[in-house]
């Protein structure tokens, strides 16, 4: 990997010594590391190094998020803003404005010349008033490095989504799910924090073998709002929204390139509409298993079109149930409609 040699034998640009002992929490090979690199990645523009890295990042390091910021401080690998530059991050245009009125001064102008304004009239005042902010950013060699790993995550997504759209094309569903996992196996994932884990409901395992079934079974998915669709459109959509269960990204302009829209509906609600059709038979599935018998409509979004407002809370056997997403909808985001069990009680 090319960014990685690039970066194993050299030191940044602004390189020091380290200048107190924070930098011992920088690796030395910060520059290979991912969880060091997303944290300079949130610098790459100007934050505020007390809420810069959330907290539930701590165990990625072994120490407290600010603890590494302090490091990065004593390597020269972040940098503090200017004190023009910290004012005017720090405060909207309406703040600024009243500080100046404060002053007598003129409020006209971009922020930049208001900061300015203040900076010449109450030098002071501004260095206090920053001194309840430490405003950084990375130094360029810091952002350098972050850019080229950058790169080669990207790259590293391009190969594998061009190795699975193969696989997919070809119907060889197990190659196309083993390139996917490799690929979500092998790449960096920033924490989860402790309440959205807590609140995720992990799948059991299936075998190889069910998951190609499932991705099988997406090719034959044709919900009717969508029966405008040319047979290629088909083709990339099914590929589109494959790609999104295995890689968690869709590609339209890979799979659909030609695509311009259909109707109201552009390629990002397309696949919605695929998805929610999709989710709507599992669930329907699941609720025959246990025995329900009706289910209702529920309208769900206040912009829903006439349509699917008549739908709303009519109740069917299921064998009746209008499909969902409902092909008479007009709305320009899809059908959101959404079912609901109807238990009798």
């Amino acid at each position: 990997m090319a960014w990685l040699t690039k970066w194993l034998g050299r030191k940044p640009d602004g390189f020091s010594q380290p200048s107190s002992s924070r930098a011992t929490a920088i690796p030395a090979d910060w520059a290979t590391s991912p969880p060091h690199l997303a944290l300079l990645q949130r610098f790459l523009s100007m934050r505020d190094t007390r809420t810069g890295v959330p907290d539930h990042w701590a165990p990625m390091f072994g120490t407290h998020p600010r603890n590494v910021v302090e490091g990065f401080l004593a390597l020269r690998l972040l940098e503090p803003t200017s004190l023009a530059e910290t004012i005017e991050f720090c405060h909207t245009g309406a703040e600024l404005k009243k500080l100046l009125k404060e002053r007598n001064l003129k409020v006209n102008g971009k922020k930049a010349e208001q900061v300015q304004r203040l900076l010449n009239a109450d030098p002071e005042a501004m260095r206090q008033l920053a001194a309840e902010h430490q405003i950084v950013r990375c130094t360029p060699g810091a952002s350098e490095a972050v850019q080229a790993w950058l790169d080669h995550e990207a790259q590293s997504y391009e190969a594998a989504t061009d190795e699975t759209i193969a696989a997919l094309r070809n119907r060889q569903f197990q190659t196309a799910i083993r390139v996917a996992d490799a690929w979500r196996n092998g790449r960096f994932e920033l924490p989860v924090h402790p309440a959205q884990e807590a609140l995720t409901i992990r799948t059991p395992p299936r075998s190889l073998e069910e998951r190609a079934a499932e991705i099988a079974k997406t090719f034959t998915l044709r919900p009717k709002i969508l029966a405008r669709l040319e047979p290629e459109q088909w083709e990339g959509l099914h590929l589109n929204y494959a790609i999104w269960q295995l890689l968690g990204h869709s590609t339209t302009e890979k799979c659909m390139p030609a695509f311009t829209g259909l109707g109201a509906m552009d390629s990002a609600t397309v696949l919605r509409m695929m998805s929610f059709y999709d989710r709507h038979l599992q669930d329907l599935e699941q609720w025959k298993k246990l025995g329900v018998k009706k289910a209702s409509i529920m309208c769900t979004n206040s912009g829903s079109c006439e349509t699917c407002i008549a739908l709303d809370k009519k109740t069917y056997w299921l064998d009746k149930l209008p499909e969902l997403p409902y092909q008479g909808c007009t709305c320009a985001l899809g059908c959101r409609c959404l079912y609901r069990a109807y238990l009798g009680f």
